[in-house]
């Protein structure tokens, strides 16, 4: 962990900043807090993410969140996410009502991650750690803020092709989605046949249930398929997104999925 952390925090602080964080992960808490604590590593066995975190000795109902990094060729992808639902979790099952945790005021990333989880904060507090050590502290419940885990999703059956019409009357016919814009009218309808040009499929949400005030989720399954050079065509819905990728590329698409986390059935 210790080989990454510059480089994932970009230098943050320069020198000063580099010392802090060496600090924050004696051998300590990789012999005494196992459980509490977790690796992701990807499908190369290099390491993605971690949390560090801890049940609290002091306060029976809490739990600390110690330190947490993620690839930042991996934000975005929901890891982040998944790794504090699985403390969340673990707190909640030994009786661990409060979370807690603190980042630095430069740190403004991680102030905006926690807040979109849920988490209060505080004023940056001074020499929170020691002289010229500033924090800002975050606190939430274990079930005060849900922490949407890895995401699933389904290839729907058939194929499927797209058609744009310059008017808005709804086409005749069978068709899953229609979206009216300005320029006109795309519809998305099942491929007639097989020998049908530009055919896609289709993936959906296992689990439609997505809020609008969820940041992240179609990001997450955006970033994969460009990093694979898939191309995709979206259309979202009140409750989650439907993404299109081409029939040709779809076992490519379904990898590079599969290898950010996310479930495909």
């Amino acid at each position: 962990m210790l080989a990454v952390l510059d480089k994932w925090w970009a230098n943050l602080k320069g020198d000063d900043g580099a010392r802090e964080r060496a600090l924050l992960l004696p051998l300590l808490y990789f012999q005494h807090f196992t459980t509490t604590s977790f690796v992701v590593e990807d499908e190369n066995g290099e390491l993605a993410a971690f949390l560090v975190g801890f049940l609290s000795q002091t306060e029976p109902d809490a739990a600390y969140i110690h330190f947490v990094g993620v690839d930042p060729g991996r934000q975005g992808q929901g890891v982040g996410r998944a790794l504090y639902r699985a403390f969340f979790d673990v707190a909640a099952e030994n009786g661990r009502r409060i979370v807690r945790c603190v980042t630095s005021p430069e740190n403004t990333g991680s102030q905006a991650f926690h807040r979109s989880l849920g988490f209060s904060s505080s004023e940056v507090i001074p020499d929170y750690d020691g002289p010229g050590l500033a924090r800002v502290a975050f606190s939430t419940t274990t079930t005060a803020a849900p922490v949407r885990g890895a995401r699933r999703l389904r290839v729907l059956d058939g194929a499927l092709v797209l058609e744009r019409h310059a008017d808005v009357d709804v086409p005749a016919g069978d068709w899953v989605a229609l979206v009216q814009a300005p320029d006109g009218l795309t519809a998305i309808r099942p491929a007639p046949d097989a020998e049908a040009k530009e055919r896609w499929i289709a993936l959906y949400d296992a689990d439609p249930d997505h809020g609008l005030n969820e940041p992240g989720l179609l990001v997450a399954v955006l970033t994969p398929l460009a990093r694979a050079g898939v191309p995709v065509f979206v259309a979202s819905t009140y409750l989650a997104d439907l993404v299109l990728v081409p029939e040709d590329r779809v076992q490519t698409a379904l990898a590079a999925l599969r290898s950010s986390g996310l479930t495909i059935s």
